[in-house]
């Protein structure tokens, strides 16, 4: 019976890991028999940017968070040799893969890492098997085969599962990809990595393109997205024609499955993908506010996340939020009516607060949700003098208590009134260094909490009293709430925005 051979010794310490999980998608790119190059990958808009060459073919590649490097197979010429590759593409080979008899493959395109440091690779030729191979270095037992598992189907008409990619899901221990039959049918599968077992998940023949192959698979964690790379939409590339390009399409498996297109970019070569991508929010204001990621723009990881650089799942339970919902976004979405959040999913998570803001006695009442068994801290930056951006003294900041409940941020006042304006809400964990001086910029992730920008409409107590029940109200600084940004302040003429759909985000998504 074949069994697993003495493994190799443990490499050296990478050169340049990465400091912290970079909540980006990356990929391997090369042409047919060259060397590879690793880049970031702007799943937004298909850009890849790239990092440096890493003097050989690899594919098959996946991030280890406990390490903060890639694993992947060098394919060139043999596919049996294991490579771990740091953040500046550096590459430290460990040799043959450990089995006896002798690992062999001659297709080996599809890779990623579990939350146990395994590679887990999927062969198409000699055998359509799924291959785990141990990567963890304190185990002693690096470039073993743990397990080779033939799939429990191929596709129609083919000897082999054909995909271009998987990526492992920590919600549930499976593998996810596309597998595209013939040039009509593309189909979400799931595959069991101990097992073999093939699951068709949804058929998106009509919301996804035919093409050359779906080569870069990512899956957010929380929020159970599944970003996938499209290269060559409609094999222009592969005939010879012009406009070829690829594009990535967002799954949002808790949304019934909705595809979302992004921006098509430039056509990709042969590519594979990997990440260390978490949920994440961000806001929606105007740029000039520094919404987009790459510019300067906030983002929060979810509370559920936990520590990303660290493995074995996360918590439900652990939610930190403004109001009660929330939902990932690749970046800010920067948008006049400060709505690009609310339209780009079913899920409209910006329920924290009306907005409209009596500059007189600047106060707004907050819903929070907290279940993390700690103190946590809200900020919110009103643009009183219309500036276009969020001014040092123009911050409030309060306390939220360990249970949540609504939380009240009360700003100095001003005699700013009879615009439209924009306000920005951040809820941070009491124990993130960003809480201790909270800024409305910075492209740093704060671990935990959400941001939620609004447009609103500035108002003042000093508006015509036609009768005395309306006098104390209006003395007493009670104006109508409006949602949105949207409708009438008590007094005022109507208060309207406009809506446009965002522009993609040419961020990295850098911590």
């Amino acid at each position: 019976m074949a069994t697993p051979a003495l493994a190799a010794p443990a490499p050296p310490p990478p050169t340049s890991p990465f400091p912290t999980c970079p909540n980006l998608g990356y990929q391997m790119q090369s042409e047919t028999g060259a060397t590879s190059d690793l880049g970031y990958f702007d799943l937004s808009t298909s850009l890849f940017v790239p990092i440096n060459g890493v003097g050989q073919s690899i594919n098959a590649f996946g991030y280890s968070r406990s390490q903060k490097v890639f694993w992947g197979m060098r394919t060139n010429p043999a596919n049996d040799t294991l490579v771990r590759i740091d953040s500046q593409g550096n590459t430290t080979d460990v040799g043959p893969l450990e089995y006896t008899p002798p690992f062999t493959a001659t297709r080996t395109n599809t890779g990623t890492i579990d939350d146990q440091d395994r590679l887990i690779i999927h062969t198409q030729q000699p055998v359509n098997e799924v291959v785990v191979i141990d990567v963890d270095p304190t185990d002693g037992d690096v470039g073993e085969v743990i397990s080779r598992t033939p799939l429990s189907r191929a596709t129609n008409g083919m000897t082999f599962l054909r995909i271009g990619d998987w990526d492992f899901n920590p919600d549930d221990g499976l593998l996810y990809s596309v597998e595209m039959e013939g040039d009509t049918i593309r189909r979400l599968v799931s595959i069991n990595p101990d097992t073999g077992v093939v699951t068709n998940v949804r058929d998106l023949s009509a919301d996804l393109p035919d093409g050359n192959n779906y080569g870069a698979v990512y899956v957010e964690d929380v929020n159970g997205v599944i970003y996938v790379s499209n290269n060559d939409v409609d094999d222009l590339l592969a005939d010879g024609k012009p406009g070829a390009r690829s594009q990535t399409f967002g799954i949002y498996t808790k949304q019934n499955y909705q595809v979302i297109p992004y921006t098509p970019g430039d056509p990709l070569l042969i590519n594979d993908g990997a990440d260390c991508l978490v949920a994440t929010d961000f806001g929606d204001a105007p740029d000039t506010y520094k919404t987009l990621n790459p510019n300067g723009g906030p983002g929060h990881i979810f509370s559920e996340v936990g520590d990303p650089n660290t493995t074995g799942g996360y918590d439900v339970n652990r939610k930190l939020r403004i109001g009660s919902l929330i939902d990932s976004d690749l970046d800010g979405i920067p948008s006049v009516g400060a709505d690009g959040d609310n339209l780009n999913l079913p899920v409209n998570d910006e329920d924290g607060v009306g907005t409209t803001i009596n500059t007189a006695a600047p106060s707004l009442t907050v819903p929070t949700t907290n279940t993390t068994g700690g103190a946590a801290v809200l900020a919110g930056w009103v643009d009183f003098n219309l500036s276009g951006t969020f001014d040092a003294s123009e911050r409030a900041v309060a306390a939220v208590p360990a249970a949540g409940g609504n939380v009240v941020l009360n700003w100095t006042p001003t005699t700013a009134a009879g615009a439209s304006s924009y306000l920005r809400l951040r809820l941070y964990s009491g124990t993130d260094p960003l809480a201790a001086d909270p800024q409305p910029t910075g492209a740093q992730f704060a671990v935990g909490g959400e941001i939620e920008d609004h447009r609103v409409n500035l108002v003042t107590d000093t508006l015509p009293i036609t009768g005395t029940n309306i006098g104390d109200l209006v003395k007493a600084g009670v104006l109508l709430v409006v949602f949105g940004g949207l409708g009438f302040a008590l007094g005022s003429g109507p208060a309207t925005g406009h809506r446009r759909r965002p522009s993609p985000r040419p961020r990295p998504r850098s911590c």
